[in-house]
């Protein structure tokens, strides 16, 4: 080399040109990772070449590329692509390296080393000739993102392979190994790596001597064929375009192929600018649009934001062991095995472990077992493995005892993943809490068949550790999986996303009367596969009516089952797998299935119907756009990252059409965007009769509202706020226990208050003499008991004696009066700080006071402030219409969400572990105290469903509806927050969690006492000057379900928003201690915490 220069281009992107003794430059470019050709670098290759055949010393040119990540290029920058148009001087045809450089008088060699695609392959296509590596691929893949080649590639290719090979290497994307390219002419010569560049350079002395000739690709014609057997070539390829456009759907396939033939017929001058047209054009189409956003979401879904640096980088595994050899373990195992990972199958018998082999075998298409694959009954090997994932049968049981014995069997950096659909990842991992910690738990859901779809669903929960989640990407991309990382949730991202549309398709076929055939037959004309019936017949119903189990119990607000599926099942009609569904399969023959619209109609007499009251496009709107309302709580509630990653779900999960973009990009481009999304789904709420799945979510509003795009998280402005607001700087509670079996059940609520006293002062730092009141609401204590109870609590957290307490007695709303009645004494000037909450034993307290007497004067509304809650909330029931089946549905939502919580671990920064002791009988009767921690809420319940609650009997009143499943318990504990100024905790260097911005309480007549938010509600959001749409996070206190769903209903609450959480119902409600308890940080990162209101009822 006789001289360097090197040009940047900054973040990495650089031009080197290299002058050899023998008279050859050669022009190595890079822009890391995958040598994308933006417009710049071209601009600058471009330059370096003719500066270099512009010098007379110079015999020719050598284009090669840093290829040190395998890529000569990957292709033009198509983010670049968006400011392409028919006037465009920008568009490459027009550069010099794309239309001028093959008429050099020079010679100019592309020198390829892995990789060469799309622009790159046009650009070697320019070249005098072409040197390769046994490495090398190419491809011109354009068609594939809704484009042709644009760069050249449709005139120049055919010229150089003939004109069949070029067609068929455009139109399948047809990605050619070394070998075949020199064979077909597209490689000249050929060379190892380390003797690519002297191989390159000889060629191109070659050509500057005359031995060999320089091509000028564009004019070249030896191998185009006559019009006539042009013609004919593309007739060959007619049904290929005709499939791969889906029918002329698709518009490139057709361009391609017209656009070459146009090149063919007038030669490639003419050739070239049609080309550059039709590009464009595509370019600019809904198809090309919609294929180029797919394209960069793919590329998109491995910015996860997860932290990769040192600890956090992960390894990528190379052993792996698959528990379970079905259908679905025989998959992963088969994708590892093809990605060069040792693999371990474990299985219950010999038999099944033979079958799994087999079926290995087959995936792989190979006679014998592979070497890296180990079957075995035993878990033998495990402890060296470095991932293990397990794909037993949907059973929590099942899967926690699997986990219980893989944490034993393992080492301790051993990944433990789980191929589960629908569990909560936390709940499987609940029995080996030492791994879940350590953050070596996540869920990897394939999809079937495992060794051919290209999603995977990498489930985070909150423990699980970055270098866990870097891990399974690293495993993800090595196994040629698209992976995209999502919360832990039922059904998580994809899943999740599409429940609602077997539900909608049930509705319409049932009582909207639409023929389910025309449904399929509306949704596959859009682009799907099969229809929501169809795909019910493929998965098998009986699956579909167990996943929708699960549904039911995690979104019951919104969640229905279908009782014609159970009927279908009582007849074994299981779909496919049993040759009856709603459609009939011939066991012989493997086919779609065919219409038995008389065998279901007495269960769908819709199926005899021949037309369908509403369109094709109002049935796959109401199908899909309940899908995209989901999507849009995926990505509200932090499930999904970002909209790209929902889209690609979407495509590879569920096959949506990728012409289309995505779900998400098909309704913001095709759907109007999120407004007339909400309008479309508020139109079919209205027609069903108020069908919960059709109710805009909080998501979507707020997006509507502020007309962004959908998938966007908008926040409302804020105010900074006052130095002279009040603050909550701390705020912790207990564990609420359950009265009378609990805990707490012989706690005094001294004991449960003072270490929450304590917890307070510590993590902020302040004095215990700086504080300048001790509040405490309660209710069931005596007045007298209750205040010398929060004076010994005070002592015992650390409080000086010069320190005063109140109690408060507001009944249910008592916690939150205190803190009302501390920011008062705040704001007056009485004291600069207060200690504020409730505190409540309900198992030491007497719950009915029997020397109270009614008043012998009391009538009407008077003499309903003698009546039980329980029969207020009966009285609620008459009064307004609320059924049984609301007041269960809220119930199994309450202990829904609690669980989800409970479970990540999402409250445990706010509850403090409280030692005490409980008193027990022994087998002998004698009574003895046991020493216990009370660290979490003991009411919550997994796996609460509709059908369980159904079976209690009412409580309060003779074929009522309050239950004990949807009232709440009653319960034992106590809550605390620490207030001050917003310019105190300035001046003490602590965060606020919270502003109290503004106080109300209404009266209501007594007997229905428990709607009080309604009345109390509009009043704070006038003081506060706020807007019910202007709410983040909702809090009704959930005394009973009754009165709790009129509020929600009757002050129009989006449900989304309601105790995230859950409310008392699961969690408990100790009544002096709810107000304070539910004041506690709510939300999921998502939510913005500036604007919360708890609202509770008296």
């Amino acid at each position: 080399v006789e001289g360097t220069e090197v040009r940047s281009l900054g973040g990495g992107a650089r031009v080197t040109s290299e002058r050899r003794g023998d008279g050859v430059t050669v022009v190595r470019f890079e822009n890391p990772p995958v040598n994308a050709l933006s417009g710049r670098l071209l601009a600058l290759i471009a330059a370096e070449v003719q500066k270099a055949v512009s010098a007379d010393d110079v015999r020719g040119v050598v284009i090669c590329a840093n290829d040190a990540d395998g890529f000569f290029s990957s292709g033009a920058d198509i983010n670049e692509f968006g400011g392409f148009s028919q006037n465009s001087a920008e568009h490459p045809s027009r550069e010099f390296l794309f239309y001028e450089m093959e008429k050099h008088r020079k010679p100019v060699v592309s020198a390829v080393n892995g990789i060469c695609f799309g622009g790159a392959l046009e650009l070697a296509l320019c070249c005098s000739a072409r040197v390769a590596t046994p490495a090398a691929t190419f491809s011109l893949p354009e068609l594939k993102i809704g484009l042709i080649p644009g760069y050249g590639g449709t005139q120049r290719l055919p010229r150089l392979v003939g004109l069949e090979n070029g067609l068929r290497m455009m139109l399948h994307s047809q990605v050619v190994p070394q070998t075949k390219a020199e064979e077909m002419g597209l490689v000249d010569a050929v060379a190892s790596p380390e003797h690519l560049i002297d191989r390159a350079s000889q060629v191109v002395l070659d050509i500057d001597s005359g031995r060999m000739p320089k091509i000028v690709t564009s004019a070249y014609s030896d191998r185009l064929p006559s019009m006539n057997e042009a013609h004919a070539i593309a007739q060959k390829f007619a049904k290929d375009v005709m499939r791969l456009s889906q029918g002329g759907k698709i518009p490139q396939f057709q361009a391609c192929l017209d656009t070459t033939l146009y090149g063919v017929a007038h030669g490639s001058t003419e050739g070239l600018l049609k080309e550059r047209s039709v590009f464009v054009d595509l370019l600019q189409s809904p198809t090309g649009k919609s294929l180029i956003h797919a394209f960069l979401a793919q590329r998109a879904t491995t910015k996860t934001g997860v932290p990769i640096d040192g600890k956090n980088a992960g390894e990528c595994p190379r052993k792996a062991a698959v528990i379970g050899g079905g259908l679905m373990g025989a998959g992963i195992a088969t994708a590892m095995i093809r990605a060069g990972i040792e693999v371990i199958i474990k299985e219950i018998n010999p038999g099944a472990a033979e079958a799994a082999a087999k079926r290995v075998m087959k995936n792989l298409k190979s006679s014998s077992p592979p070497a890296l694959l180990r079957v075995t009954t035993d878990f033998a090997g495990f402890s060296n493995v470095d991932v293990v994932i397990e794909a037993a049968l949907e059973d929590v049981k099942l899967k926690q005892e699997l986990f219980k014995t893989l944490e034993s069997e393992t080492n301790d950096s051993c990944i433990l993943a789980t191929n589960t659909s629908t569990i909560n990842i936390d709940l499987i991992a609940a029995k080996i809490p030492k791994a879940h910690q350590q953050g070596r738990v996540i869920g990897a859901h394939f999809f079937s068949p495992a060794h051919k779809m290209p999603l995977l669903e990498i489930v985070r929960t909150t423990s699980t550790s970055n270098a866990t989640i870097n891990s399974v990407m690293k495993l993800a991309k090595k196994i040629k999986k698209t992976p995209i990382l999502v919360g832990n949730c039922a059904g998580f991202c994809v899943n999740r996303m599409y429940f609602p549309q077997g539900q909608v398709a049930d509705l319409m076929s049932t009582k909207l009367g639409i023929n389910p055939y025309i449904i399929d037959r509306a949704l596959e004309t859009f682009g799907l596969p099969m229809g929501p019936f169809r795909l019910a017949d493929l998965v098998g119903l009986d699956i579909v009516a167990a996943i929708g189990i699960i549904y039911g119990m995690a979104y019951a607000d919104r969640s229905r089952t279908s009782s014609v599926a159970n009927e279908m099942l009582k007849l074994n009609w299981k779909g496919q797998k049993s040759g009856q569904g709603y459609y009939t399969y011939d066991k012989d023959v493997r086919g779609p299935g065919k219409p038995d619209p008389e065998r279901i109609s007495e269960m769908f007499p819709s199926a005899l119907a021949k037309d369908s009251p509403v369109s094709d496009d109002d049935i796959v709107d109401m199908i899909l756009l309940p899908c995209v309302n989901e999507a849009c709580r995926l990505l509200h509630e932090g499930v999904a990252l970002k909209p790209g990653d929902v889209d690609i779900g979407s495509m590879m999960g569920m096959a949506f059409p990728s012409h289309r973009g995505g779900l998400l990009f098909w309704a913001m481009n095709e759907r109007g965007g999120a407004g007339h999304v909400m309008k479309r789904l508020e139109h079919f709420y209205h027609m069903t009769d108020c069908f919960p799945l059709f109710k805009p979510s909080f998501a979507l509003v707020r997006t509507a509202m502020a007309n962004m795009p959908i998938g966007v998280n908008p926040t409302p402005h804020r105010e900074f706020g006052s130095p002279d607001d009040v603050v909550v700087v701390a705020g912790y509670r207990t564990g609420m226990g359950r009265s009378l079996r609990g805990g707490f059940k012989d706690t005094p609520v001294d004991d449960m208050l003072a270490p929450l006293i304590q917890k307070c002062l510590e993590t902020t730092g302040v004095e215990p003499d700086a504080v300048g009141d001790l509040v405490v609401g309660t209710v069931l204590g005596r007045g007298d008991s209750a205040v010398v109870q929060s004076r010994v609590a005070s002592f015992l957290g650390g409080l000086p004696e010069h320190v005063p307490c109140k109690v408060v007695n507001r009944l249910c709303s008592s916690g939150l009066q205190s803190i009302a009645d501390g920011v008062a004494g705040i704001k007056n000037g009485y004291y600069d700080i207060v200690l504020a909450g409730g505190a409540e034993s309900m198992s030491l307290n007497p719950f009915v006071n029997d020397e109270l007497q009614p008043n012998p004067k009391a009538v009407g509304n008077t003499a309903s402030c003698y009546v039980t809650m329980g029969q207020t909330s009966e009285n609620v029931t008459a009064k307004f219409g609320l059924s049984r089946e609301q007041q269960d549905r809220l119930a199994v939502v309450s202990h829904a969400r609690a669980s989800v919580a409970q479970l990540s671990g999402k409250q445990k920064d706010e509850i403090v572990p409280i030692a005490t002791s409980v008193k027990l009988k022994d087998s002998s009767g004698k009574e003895i105290k046991k020493e216990i921690v009370v660290d979490r809420d003991e009411g919550v319940r997994v796996g609460v469903s509709m059908q369980g609650l159904s079976k209690l009997k009412p409580v309060f009143k003779k074929n009522g509806s309050t239950t004990a499943g949807n009232s709440s318990q009653i319960s034992d504990g106590a809550a605390l927050v620490l207030l001050m100024k917003r310019s105190e905790a300035k001046r003490r260097g602590l965060t606020p969690m919270g502003t109290f911005k503004a106080f109300a309480v209404a009266g209501v007549d007594p007997a229905i006492m428990g709607i009080g938010p309604v009345a109390a509600i509009p009043k704070v959001l006038d003081k506060a000057g706020l807007t019910t749409e202007e709410i983040d996070l909702w809090e009704i206190n959930e005394a009973f379900g009754s009165q709790a769903d009129y509020s929600i209903e009757t002050l129009g609450l989006n449900r989304d928003i309601v105790n995230v959480n859950g409310g008392a119902i699961a969690i408990g409600h100790p009544l002096g201690t709810t107000g304070t308890s539910l004041k506690q940080d709510r939300a999921s990162p998502n939510y913005d915490p500036t604007t919360i209101i708890f609202y509770f009822s008296k």
